[in-house]
């Protein structure tokens, strides 16, 4: 299977498994994914997913060149563009996704990572958009998300050269938010998705949806979109679980409601 995915703790694991292609996306592994996620969002055991790689070579190295590219121009000459990458790049998913980078994260697989809410990474993994040199672009959300998620200057230098950064660089940069050995990369994602997994559903909602409606906006006008959406909070039932919880010096468990 070029994908497995595991289920426990409230938390969906996911891993590309293609090693023998440095887990390059073909129709099969485009398809599956794309049939993934809705899945997942619907399973009322799931609050956050990890995605990763197989092995410690590649978390993805993008498209397959020789399979997925060639289907994707036919698509789209017939008028049929997907209009995405695995179903991921184009949707804001309805949970949280943590990005476990395993390895070399090129082109589309960067285009995956840049999707993700949260990215850490192994301190070996190394980061680029190499599109323009076979006559492409980083069309599945890299030319847009790049810039908005790392200094300009840097982002137009990898995106027209095809020049790849480190991990150091990433996190430096603040492309992800924690390198780490590759050892310790799976039990760092899952302690920060066990973190995500115990807070509540709609608070952790709310807040994606604020981060995403004011990127880029006016400080006003995002401060007043911030705070109808702690209005609506205010009104949740896990707002009520979580005062009772505290002031009871319990554990809350929360509804999501």
């Amino acid at each position: 299977m070029s994908i497995e995915t595991t289920i426990g703790e409230g938390i969906a694991r996911v891993v590309i498994n293609r090693p023998e292609k440095r887990n390059a996306v073909d129709v099969e592994t485009h398809e599956a994914l794309r049939a993934l996620w809705p899945r997942l969002e619907s399973d009322p055991g799931v609050r956050v997913i990890i995605l990763t790689g197989s092995g410690r070579d590649a978390f993805c190295a993008g498209a397959d060149i020789r399979s997925f590219l060639p289907y994707l121009r036919e698509r789209i000459a017939a008028g049929e563009d997907p209009g995405d990458f695995c179903g991921l790049t184009h949707r804001a998913l309805a949970k949280p996704v943590v990005a476990a980078i395993n390895g070399a994260s090129f082109g589309g697989g960067l285009e995956l990572a840049l999707a993700a809410d949260i990215r850490i990474a192994a301190d070996h993994a190394t980061f680029g958009l190499p599109e323009v040199r076979i006559g492409a672009i980083a069309g599945a959300g890299g030319v847009t998300r790049l810039p908005r998620a790392i200094p300009t200057a840097v982002a137009r230098d990898m995106i027209l050269t095809g020049r790849p950064i480190s991990a150091a660089r990433a996190h430096q940069l603040g492309l992800v938010s924690e390198i780490v050995p590759f050892e310790a990369l799976h039990a760092t994602a899952d302690d920060i998705a066990r973190l995500v997994a115990r807070n509540s559903p709609k608070a952790i909602a709310l807040s994606r949806e604020v981060m995403d409606r004011t990127d880029g906006l006016a400080l006003d006008k995002a401060l007043d979109i911030e705070r109808e959406a702690f209005r609506r909070s205010t009104k949740s039932e896990d707002f009520g679980i979580g005062i009772a919880s505290f002031t009871a010096g319990e554990k809350p468990e929360f509804s999501g409601r």
